[in-house]
Parts: structure tokens; C-alpha cells; sequence
């Protein structure tokens, strides 16, 4: 079968490789659908995670029907269709710094167990919509590490995939005013489609006045003037995004860290203390993943086809990887049908 892996930074390639075999606590699973992450672009960019120097396999946002399992599985049985959550038992994940990725056929699932690392997917749930699981998730991960309710004023920077999951959860959790910051003009579109109250492109306009309009004034602090935002949720990474947010955020104000920094950042301690700021950040999503399985289906499905702005076959996966660059993009999803 061909598999997508990363060797070298600044390149992938679409390798033939053996059919995996499933050992005894097992399960193999035929992929039908894995979404494109921006983490997938990240490790292309800087190539494999394995210390031994091989291949590493790509591809962790994947649903499909399991085809075999090993002699010692008593929890998953072939047929049932199920959701690959990304985070084995041994701590590694699938697609990053493993050799399973399901930019593949098929994809070994290492001590297979129903409920762990195999969700089970409801008869009515699209297995193509079902690969939208895992960033949906890690979305509402971040927004719960803010902890917002119904009086909440929430900022989202950065509409990537994540960014725009985000949204969504906001949204259904009816929060009382979201603001989608990003530079591209596509996805604050989306975010529009995802929930969000009003957008900003910092290209184009003053973010902190516009806030300041959106989401009041507070009382100022060491004479700098603040915004009545309540949570900042920074999922863009971007160069000052941190800093910005510090110099015009209200006293006891939270700042949601979601996105990955893959250089340090300098924090001003100085404007954070005497703000009394909250910063927390977002990683671990295991339990996001069930409920995000369990609400997919009540959504709104225009909602969620907005979401999707590409679906290609296997076949051109060199397309919809271009695409998953472009910030005209969302979320890319790849068939294996």
C-alpha cells in the first residue's frame, strides 16, 4: 500500500510500503477518511520527530471501518466502524513520530481497546464527517480550559481549523459575544459561519479599538486603557499576539494558550502582574474526543460543511496539501473510499 511519510524537513513523500499486520492485542482498521492538520504541515516543514532518523508516518484525524484484529482483542470486532483517536497507550500518537499514520489505507491501532483508542461511531455518523472528531475536539479542549458561560465576551485569535472549532463550541455554548481576529479574509468568513459575532483583521484595523467598541472599556491599568474582553484565546502563534493581548487586556482577565510556539516567547511578567492575569494553556484532549463524538451529530451540518472546504481522494493528496496551506483553507479532508 502507499503511505504519506516525512524523512527530511521540507518535503513528504507518497512511499509504497507493506500491508501492516496486526500482532496479538491488535486491531488493523481500513481508513476512510483522515483530515489534514497544520501540525501535519509543521512536521513536513520540519521534518521527522523519530530519534532513529526513519520515516515518520503522517496522518492522525482518521475514521474507518476495522477489518481484522489480533487474537487477544475482546473489546473490537471486525466491521465496526470507529474513530482512531490519535493517542496510543504507550503515549505515542499516530501520524507524529510513530511509524502508523493513516495517510494510508489501512493503519495498525497497538493494543486495540473499544473506547480508547477505537470510539465507536453512531449508525446515522458519515465516516467521512466523523474524521472532523479530532480537531473539533482539541477546539473544545481549548475552550473549556477558559471555562466560559453565557455572560462571557470571548476573543479568538488565529481562524485556522482549530481556531474555528473553537468558535463552534463558543457559539453552542452560547456565549454572550465572540470576536474572530485572523489576517485572512476567507476564514474570518467561516468564522461568521462557525458562530462568531463580529471578526477583525489586524492588517486592516485597530484591534484594541474595535474590542474596546465590541466589548466595552475596563478601568485602566498603570494608565494603559483596557478592553472589557473576559477571555483571550490565542490559537495563531503569531509573532507580538501575546504581548498585544497582555498590553490591553482587564484586570483578572484569562489567556488561553492553544496554539503551538515552536521558538520561546518573552513574557512581560511586569503588565501581567499588575493585571493579575490567568494564562493556562490547551493540550490533552482525550476526554473531548468522546464528547465531541457524542454532539457531531447534533449540529448543524451547514454549519459543519463550511467548515470542510475541500474533501479529494487519496489519489491527489499532493492537491490537498497544497490546499491545506492556502488561508483561503479550513479543514482538508482526504478519502480513502
Amino acid at each position: 500500500m502507499k503511505a504519506v511519510r516525512v524523512l527530511s524537513p521540507g518535503s513528504y513523500s507518497i512511499d509504497e510500503v507493506p500491508m501492516p499486520t496486526c500482532g496479538p492485542r491488535d486491531a488493523l482498521v481500513k481508513v476512510s477518511a483522515c483530515g489534514i492538520c497544520g501540525s501535519d504541515l509543521h512536521f513536513v516543514k520540519w521534518g521527522t520527530l523519530r530519534e532513529d532518523g526513519l520515516p515518520m508516518a503522517l496522518g492522525h484525524e482518521a475514521a474507518g471501518i476495522v477489518e481484522s484484529v489480533g487474537s487477544d482483542v475482546t473489546t473490537v470486532s471486525a466491521g465496526m466502524r470507529v474513530f482512531i483517536s490519535p493517542t496510543a497507550s504507550d503515549g505515542s500518537t499516530i501520524g507524529a513520530g510513530v511509524h502508523d499514520g493513516a495517510f494510508a489505507s489501512h493503519v495498525v491501532i497497538r493494543d486495540a481497546m473499544l473506547g480508547k483508542n477505537l470510539l465507536p461511531l453512531p449508525d446515522g455518523l458519515d465516516l467521512h464527517r466523523a474524521a472532523l472528531v479530532e480537531p473539533l475536539a482539541v477546539g473544545l479542549h481549548t475552550v473549556n480550559r477558559g471555562d466560559p458561560d453565557s455572560s462571557t465576551k470571548a476573543v479568538v485569535f488565529g481562524c485556522g481549523p482549530i481556531g474555528l472549532a473553537a468558535v463552534l463550541w463558543l457559539s453552542r455554548r452560547n456565549v454572550r459575544h465572540i470576536v474572530a481576529i485572523d489576517i485572512a479574509e476567507e476564514r474570518l468568513e467561516y468564522a461568521l459561519k462557525m458562530g462568531a459575532h463580529a471578526v477583525i483583521n489586524p492588517f486592516k484595523d485597530d484591534v484594541a479599538a474595535i474590542l474596546s467598541e465590541l466589548h466595552g472599556t475596563a478601568d485602566p491599568i498603570r494608565g494603559k486603557p483596557t478592553v472589557g474582553t473576559d477571555i483571550f484565546y490565542d490559537l495563531a502563534a503569531g509573532p507580538g499576539i501575546i504581548d498585544q493581548i497582555t498590553d490591553m487586556a482587564k484586570f483578572r482577565s484569562k489567556l488561553v494558550v492553544g496554539a503551538i510556539y515552536f521558538n520561546p516567547v518573552p513574557i512581560n511578567f511586569r503588565e501581567l502582574i499588575s493585571r493579575e492575569m490567568e494564562i493556562t494553556t490547551a493540550g490533552p484532549y482525550e476526554q473531548e474526543l468522546h464528547d465531541a463524538l457524542a454532539d457531531i451529530s447534533s449540529m448543524d451540518q451547514a454549519v459543519l460543511d463550511s467548515y470542510v472546504t475541500a474533501t479529494l481522494p487519496f489519489s491527489q493528496f499532493d492537491e490537498a496539501f497544497e490546499l491545506a496551506k492556502q488561508p483561503s483553507s479550513a479543514k482538508v479532508i482526504v478519502t480513502f473510499d
